[in-house]
């Protein structure tokens, strides 16, 4: 039984927030879309956010921003009494990553950064989820070659984990130019949807990436 004091606290902010976001896992700023955080995608929903997502209006922002920044500070507390706790650190860091892409501030990417960098340097650093999450981040600051480094790490660790290959083929494909990359990325991306139900439909990507 998972007896850590803070984890009631995190299921219940994580359940909210898959409301509002379709994709458990972190993604990059979806293909297609405007590529530059803060700029708008078609249809006049906000770039950054993933595909499906319906459009955030002020008031809905606002009510949202308050949401995250009350569990920013309850998290805190809890950290305050377990200030070696990793998964606080994390959980922190998902908190920002969510703040940034309501507002697209590059602030509060810059402290999911660090929340991220703090939770690996705790004993999650083989972590690659952390690690993936971490890269988006990177990608959204200018980083791109930064964000390689930890998909790769994370696919290091985890072979099959197909945020951190979607990620890859996102920053080589869009970011780097690196389109030789990108394909040979896609088809593994490819090769692991084909046994995993979580995978989300990846024909607009194909197009994007293959040419076809």
């Amino acid at each position: 039984m998972i007896k850590n004091p803070w984890f009631t606290l995190v299921i219940g902010l994580m359940v909210g927030l898959a409301l509002g976001f379709v994709l458990a896992e972190r993604q990059a700023i979806p293909p297609g879309a405007a590529v530059r955080q803060g700029a708008t995608a078609e249809g006049g929903q906000a770039a950054g956010l993933p595909e499906g997502h319906p459009p955030v209006g002020e008031g809905a922002e606002g009510s949202q921003t308050a949401a995250i920044e009350q569990q920013i500070g309850e998290l805190q507390g809890l950290l305050a009494q377990n200030p070696r706790d990793a998964g606080l650190m994390v959980a922190l860091g998902d908190q920002y990553f969510e703040l940034a892409r309501v507002t697209g501030t590059a602030e509060y990417w810059q402290r999911a950064g660090s929340w991220y960098e703090e939770g690996m340097a705790h004993g999650r650093d083989g972590d690659p989820n952390v690690m993936t999450d971490l890269a988006v981040v990177y990608r959204n600051l200018g980083q791109q070659q930064k964000a390689i480094e930890l998909l790769d790490g994370a696919i290091a660790a985890d072979a099959d984990h197909w945020q951190a290959w979607f990620n890859k083929v996102i920053v080589l494909n869009f970011d780097l130019h690196d389109h030789d990359g990108a394909r040979e990325a896609f088809v593994r991306l490819e090769a692991i949807a084909g046994g995993n139900p979580q995978v989300p439909d990846l024909s607009r990507l194909r197009a994007e990436v293959m040419g076809e």
